[in-house]
């Protein structure tokens, strides 16, 4: 099959989900500006909803960009298994506009400050395992790709995602305990992720 209807699915799922993250940003009621001391001091005090905001955009705006990456120069048609792991993938993307409000509205509470980064470094580390797992099954023996891309390439993509899942991994493992590590690791990984993806090279014909 093609994979024009998939692509516009996908998007669609991109567009809504990172449309959502700024609603996650709460309009203040009257009782909450008079319990802040006013809009000023209640803005100011929703800096952890910003800099969640600002986070997840930017890695669902990664992870479209790669997607769109992906079914531009590497995943050449679909099939239904191929659909069906895709749309794993999009319930993942999906998710994230909750964990950013979890994080957002619990990371200054002492309590339930662990328990907020774990949820949102869960919701982080979600996609990549199935986006590893769609790259799997579409280039085994080259069944939804150029049959000419070359196998080296193939495995770049493979070694890049298995190393993301390692950083991705470690930012969870450290959210349990040391929380402001965790969120250090996802801003690395971040960074490292605006590089812009590899061009795929071809096997000589």
């Amino acid at each position: 099959m093609k994979t024009d209807r998939l692509e516009m699915f996908s998007d669609g799922v991109f567009a809504i989900a990172i449309t959502l993250l700024i609603l996650e940003v709460k309009i203040p009621k009257h009782e909450d500006l008079i319990a802040s001391g006013g809009l000023y001091n209640y803005l100011l005090h929703l800096w952890p909803s910003y800099l969640s905001y600002v986070v997840s955009f930017f890695v669902l705006g990664i992870y479209w960009s790669n997607h769109h990456h992906l079914f531009t120069f590497v995943i050449k048609k679909t099939d239904h298994v191929f659909n069906m792991m895709n749309i794993l993938f999009l319930m993942t993307i999906a998710f994230m506009p909750f964990t950013t409000a979890v994080m957002g509205d619990f990371i200054l509470d002492g309590e339930y400050r662990n328990a907020a980064v774990t949820t949102y470094c869960i919701g982080i580390c979600l996609p990549p395992p199935t986006i590893l797992v769609i790259i799997l099954y579409a280039t085994y023996k080259k069944r939804l790709v150029d049959p000419k891309l070359s196998k080296r390439f193939i495995n770049k993509q493979i070694i890049k995602l298995i190393f993301a899942l390692v950083g991705q991994g470690t930012a969870l493992a450290f959210s349990f305990n040391y929380p402001i590590v965790s969120i250090w690791i996802i801003v690395v990984c971040l960074f490292i992720y605006f590089l812009p993806p590899d061009q795929p090279e071809y096997d000589e014909v």
